[in-house]
This record gives C-alpha cells, sequence and structure tokens, in this order.
C-alpha cells in the first residue's frame, strides 16, 4: 500500500518533479495543474510550499531519494506527467530518460514510452499489446472452478480459459438483489450501453475484473474515470501489473495510442490520434475540469484501504452488499462522486 509522504519527502519528490517538466520553456497548461493537483492534493503541500520547492535535477534527486521504494514512485508520476504533455516532446523524453538512468531504473514501461517516439503507432501498440498479455492473467478474474482446465485448451493464458458455468454466473448477475455486488455490477453496464461479458467479448475475465473494480471504487469509465482507476490500484498493490495497467489507461485516454477494448490495431480517432476529438491532439484526458484533482484522489483513497479486493473472486462476492464490501475494505467516498448512490457507500460515523 502507498505510504503517507512525509513533508521531507514531498518536497524532495517536487523538486525532481519540476525539473522533469523544466524543458522547452516550461511545463505545458496541463502539466502545471497536474503537477499542482498532485502536489497539494495528494504530497500535502501548500500552494505556497510547491511554488517554493527547488527543482531538483536527477543526480541531485538520485542522492536524496536512495531507497528504490521512493525512486519507483517517483517514475510512476513523473511518467503520468511526462504523457500529460502535448503534442509529445523529445526533450521531454530526454529529461525522463535521465532521472531513469541517475536512478539505475529502466524498466519496460520507459521503454514503451520510448516507441511513442521511436515507432509508428501500429508498432507501439503491438509492441504494448504483447508486453500486456503477459499480465492479463494476473488481472483477469479468479474464479476457481469457473475456469476450464488450461490444459486443455491449447493456445489459451496460462490464466485458463472460462469455461460455460463461468459465463452462466455473469449471466446470473441480473437475479442479483438490490443493492449487491452484482447487482451494482449490472448497473453499471445498463447505464453504460455495455452488454455483459459472452464468449465473444474480448479477454472477458479480464472485464469482469476490471469492471467490478470500476464498481467498488466508484469511477466510471470515462477517461479521467479510467485513469483515475489505474492510480488507485497502484496505490493499492505497486506492483508490475498494475503498473502496466496504469500505463494502458494513459495510453487509451491521455495519448489515444490504440481505442479502448480493441487490443491489435492503432485506430486514430481524434486530432492527431488524441482521443478527444476536435482538440487537435494538444489535450488530453487529464485536462478536462476535474481530472487532476480526481487522479492525486484517487492514489490517497487506493492507500486508504485496508486490504487488496481488486483481485478477489468477485463472482463469488456478487451476492453480497456493496456497501458492506465497501465498508471491509475501507474504500473511501469519492469527494466529488461520479455517480449519485449516497445509500451505498459507508457513513463517516
Amino acid at each position: 500500500m502507498l505510504q503517507p509522504f512525509p513533508p521531507p519527502l514531498a518536497r524532495t519528490l517536487v523538486g525532481g518533479l519540476r525539473d522533469l517538466v523544466a524543458v522547452e520553456g516550461g511545463a505545458s497548461d496541463e502539466q502545471a495543474r497536474l503537477l499542482r493537483s498532485l502536489g497539494v492534493h495528494l504530497l500535502g503541500l501548500t500552494p505556497d510550499e510547491l511554488t517554493a520547492s527547488a527543482p531538483l535535477p536527477p543526480e541531485e534527486l538520485a542522492a536524496r531519494l536512495p531507497d528504490d521504494d521512493s525512486r519507483r514512485r517517483f517514475l510512476q508520476l513523473a511518467l503520468m506527467l511526462e504523457l500529460c504533455r502535448h503534442p509529445r516532446s523529445a526533450a521531454q523524453l530526454q529529461r525522463l530518460e535521465a532521472f531513469s538512468g541517475a536512478f539505475g531504473m529502466h524498466g519496460v514501461e520507459l521503454r514503451l514510452v520510448q516507441d511513442l517516439f521511436h515507432r509508428t503507432a501500429a508498432e507501439a501498440t503491438a509492441s504494448f499489446v504483447r508486453c500486456y498479455a503477459a499480465f492479463m492473467p494476473e488481472l483477469s478474474a479468479r474464479h476457481g472452478a469457473l475456469m476450464a482446465d488450461p490444459s486443455k485448451q491449447p493456445g489459451k493464458d496460462q490464466g485458463g480459459d472460462p469455461g460455460d458455468a463461468f459465463f452462466a454466473q455473469v449471466q446470473g448477475l441480473r437475479d442479483c438483489p438490490h443493492g449487491s455486488l452484482g447487482w451494482a455490477f449490472v448497473q453499471f453496464y445498463a447505464r453504460n450501453g455495455l452488454p455483459l461479458p459472452a464468449r465473444n467479448t474480448p479477454n472477458p475475465a479480464y472485464y469482469v475484473s476490471h469492471d467490478m473494480n470500476h464498481v467498488i471504487t466508484g469511477y466510471e469509465p470515462t477517461g479521467p474515470g479510467e485513469i483515475a482507476l489505474g492510480a488507485f490500484k497502484l496505490a493499492l498493490r505497486n506492483d508490475d501489473a498494475n503498473w502496466m495497467a496504469s500505463l494502458a489507461n494513459f495510453l487509451i485516454h491521455e495519448v489515444g495510442l490504440f481505442v479502448h477494448g480493441d487490443d491489435s490495431q492503432f485506430v486514430p480517432y481524434g486530432g492527431d490520434g488524441e482521443p478527444y476529438n476536435g482538440l487537435n491532439g494538444k489535450r488530453g484526458a487529464l485536462d478536462l475540469p476535474g481530472a487532476p484533482e480526481l487522479l492525486a484522489e484517487a492514489w490517497r483513497r487506493g492507500a486508504a484501504c485496508s486490504g487488496d479486493f481488486s483481485r478477489l473472486d468477485h463472482l463469488a462476492l456478487a451476492s453480497e452488499p456493496l456497501l458492506e464490501i465497501r465498508r471491509r475494505f475501507h474504500v473511501l467516498p469519492l469527494e466529488r462522486p461520479m455517480l449519485d448512490e449516497p445509500e451505498f457507500w459507508p457513513s463517516d460515523g
């Protein structure tokens, strides 16, 4: 779980982030808004402290962040800021590479961002999909006997192929009692105009798990909501699978690299491939009103949880009240709910 940031560490992280975006005339408007939101709403600095934090170049920051956990968190925040610069900037990428080099940390996430500059969009998409495939079993629903024996399913992921019982139980969620997790899952799909996962759904076990987490956390499947869910889970469990999932949300909703729900081919659907038509590639999801604050809050909400519910057997919990699941795992209500459902959140008392 993400631990609270003591003020000295918070100021150090902000100093590094300020240096990161100090290229080509300084931070873009979107980067500046996100950095301010992270500094105030996640790291706990006042606006004056944020402004007073001196930029820390890569080698100096590395000297002040000796532990790998702090360096990893910095790179996660830095990568988010890097992807929020529109249009893409080679100088910005080089500054991110300098921090990575100073830390001696060269993960696959950085390489995938480098692909955006050095490969075509279709090649970058294919590279990401290949890397992400290795994490799909971890991020997919756990359903025990509902999953067919993978040894009898040649060519399927090592997580097993959903059997008939899996799809029957997904369809059976329609019969779950009012207020239950399963009922809320069906409502989530209905109000977003989506059919329940079925055999013709790409990666159905993955989407059951992913969307159950949408329901429990209260994030709707908008661009900002998807990015916030990725950060929430990364604060909940800082492993490579969740980092890749968070990166996927950024590549879809901030960069516009590939279309949500299509895991094979780049299809541009906005100016210069960005995901919001009419903005000419100059803005992404985190430039929308309230989106930076939603992301910063997601980090805090994930850290406040008492346990990791993200990879449970959600179908086994489907008949349980959503309110009780949120209470059990200490899932805090959103400060500005994306959906009006006060009866399904624990009260302050």
